[in-house]
C-alpha cells in the first residue's frame, strides 16, 4: 500500500453497508453490533487493528441489526456485507480516494456513487440463493470464533509435540466440487462462492471456478432432493467455519 494517506478518512464509512457517514449517523462499533453481525452474517467484524477499514457503521445498519435480533425485521437489506482488504494503492485501489463526498449531506447522500474495487468489494442483495438466518434468542447465545478459542487450555509451545496447524486449509478442486454439489448451488452462486474464496486465498493452486457456469446441471442432476438436505448443513457449517477463522485473521 502507498505510504501516503486515504483523501477521506476510513472512519467516515460504514464497515457494514460501506455508504458515506455524516458525523449526526457514525456510530461506535459496540459489543452488541459485533455479536449481532456474526450472527447474521456468519463472519467476524474484524480488521479493527487496521487502518485499512472502516472503525465506525451508520445507524441505519445498526438499527436494521438490533431490529433483526428484536424479530421485528426479517432480513437485512442484503446478504453479504463489504469485504474490506489492503488496498494496493491509491489511485485505482482505494475506495476512500475514489469515493466523491464534496457537497453532500443527509438529504442527498443517497446520490453517492461507490466503486467495487479489490479493496473493498460491494455488498451483495439478500436473495434465495443467500439464505436468511434466524435471530438467536439471547446474546448469551452467540459465540464468534474468537470467543470460542479463548476458552481453551493454553498450549505449551516449548514442547517437542507440539505441533498445531492454526493456518487456513484452502479448498482444493475435488473440494470446492463437493462444496458446491452438497449445497445444491446454482452457477451464479457458485461463481460467487469461488470468488469470495479466492479473495481469501482459501482456493490451492490452480483450482478454478469459472467453468461453474457451463456445469449446474450436471452438478445438481445426481442429488435427490433429500440428500441435499441431508447434506446442506454439514457443508454450509464447514464454510462458515473456514470464513470466519479467515477473516479474524486479516
Amino acid at each position: 500500500m502507498a505510504q501516503r494517506s486515504c483523501v477521506i478518512s476510513p472512519d467516515n464509512f460504514c464497515f457494514i453497508c460501506g455508504e458515506y457517514i455524516v458525523k449526526s449517523q457514525q456510530r461506535n462499533i459496540s459489543d452488541f453490533v459485533k455479536k449481532v453481525y456474526f450472527a447474521y452474517f456468519k463472519l467476524k467484524l474484524g480488521d479493527q487493528d487496521k487502518p485499512r477499514a472502516p472503525h465506525k457503521v451508520c445507524r441505519r445498519c445498526e438499527e436494521d441489526l438490533r431490529l433483526w435480533f428484536k424479530g421485528k425485521k426479517n432480513s437485512f437489506r442484503f446478504g453479504i456485507p463489504v469485504m474490506w482488504h489492503e488496498q494496493q494503492n491509491h489511485t485505482t485501489d482505494c475506495y476512500f480516494c475514489s469515493v466523491d463526498v464534496k457537497g453532500f449531506n443527509t438529504k442527498n447522500k443517497k446520490k453517492i456513487s461507490y466503486p467495487n474495487l479489490n479493496s473493498a468489494i460491494r455488498p451483495v442483495p439478500q436473495s434465495s440463493e443467500i439464505p436468511v438466518p434466524l435471530p438467536p434468542s439471547s446474546l448469551a447465545d452467540i459465540q464468534s470464533d474468537s470467543e470460542d478459542r479463548t476458552i481453551l487450555p493454553p498450549q505449551d509451545e516449548s514442547s517437542s509435540d507440539f505441533s498445531v496447524d492454526e493456518g487456513p486449509q484452502p479448498f482444493s478442486q475435488s473440494e470446492l466440487n463437493d462444496l458446491v454439489r452438497d449445497l445444491g448451488l446454482s452457477k451464479d452462486a457458485a461463481e460467487l462462492l469461488g470468488s469470495r474464496l479466492k479473495n481469501k486465498n482459501l482456493l490451492s493452486l490452480g483450482t478454478s471456478f469459472s467453468w461453474y457456469r457451463h456445469r449446474e446441471k450436471e452438478i445438481t442432476q445426481f442429488l435427490s432432493k433429500e440428500e441435499n438436505g441431508r447434506k446442506r448443513k454439514s457443508s454450509m457449517g464447514l464454510l462458515q467455519r473456514r470464513s470466519a477463522q479467515v477473516l479474524g485473521e486479516h
